[in-house]
């Protein structure tokens, strides 16, 4: 059985929400936030592999929430891709110096979109196999001892 990658999805703006939910509700575990305190709130349990987060939202910004997500999580286990119509290099590189692992501009384009999140679940998941296949190694070799 295929495992689906939990991704969770932050924007305060309903349209781009909806936009994302078209998007990746039928091949991913989804849930979305409309604020970076319910996107915490949100990570806490649902512990997400990967999370699109705006940059600009009331309250708490999009840095703002990344930086407590990395003091939560590694890169290993969650990749947080910022998603905002702001796309100067300053803008970047403070998404970046915040923990971000990658950068997508708004208005995106769906299939470069949907490629970004598969790629970014593919190391967790590569590790995931990787680390199973080393506990059935070991667990073989000790029945066998």
């Amino acid at each position: 059985m295929r495992v689906k990658g939990k991704i969770l999805a932050v924007d305060d703006d309903p349209n781009n929400i909806t936009i994302v939910e078209e998007l990746l509700e039928d091949n991913y575990d989804l849930k979305t936030a409309a604020s970076g305190q319910e996107a915490l709130d949100i990570a806490r349990d649902f512990r997400p592999d990967v999370v699109l987060l705006d940059i600009m939202m009331p309250g708490m910004s999009g840095y703002e929430v990344c930086r407590k997500l990395r003091e939560r999580y590694t890169p290993q286990q969650t990749k947080i891709i910022m998603v905002s119509a702001r796309a100067m290099v300053s803008e970047l590189n403070e998404g970046y110096d915040a923990g971000a692992d990658d950068y997508i501009t708004k208005p995106f384009e769906g299939d470069e979109f949907l490629e970004k999140v598969r790629l970014h679940l593919l190391p967790k998941n590569t590790q995931e196999a990787d680390q199973a296949q080393d506990d059935f190694i070991l667990t073989t070799s000790e029945a066998i001892l």
